[in-house]
């Protein structure tokens, strides 16, 4: 069971007389909350440039291995090695 959800008489009540159409509504309320306070939760993400600096920190790392690496990295991500997302037309973004 999820913890911190606390549904009350009368919130229990009023999902008792709800239609399909409210119901609906009313859950992908509750998703989208949830899935907003994960995101919040979940902190920041690591992102190929901060991998790609963190590597040119590390000593014995050249510019060649340091290449090869972000080349591996950046499959990973999906991006091919120009950064753009793997099948991404030029010009076009993702929303």
């Amino acid at each position: 069971m999820a913890k911190g959800i606390k549904l009350n008489r009368e919130q229990y009540k009023g999902v008792k007389r709800m239609d399909h159409k409210q119901m609906e509504g009313f859950i992908c309320k509750v998703y989208h909350e949830g899935y907003e306070e994960g995101r919040k939760d979940a902190g920041p993400k690591v992102k190929a440039s901060d991998i790609a600096e963190a590597l040119v920190s590390v000593r014995g790392v050249g510019a060649k291995k340091a290449g090869e690496i972000m080349a591996a990295v950046n499959r990973l991500y999906g991006r091919d090695a120009a950064g753009k997302e793997a099948g991404q037309v030029e010009g076009s973004t993702d929303i």
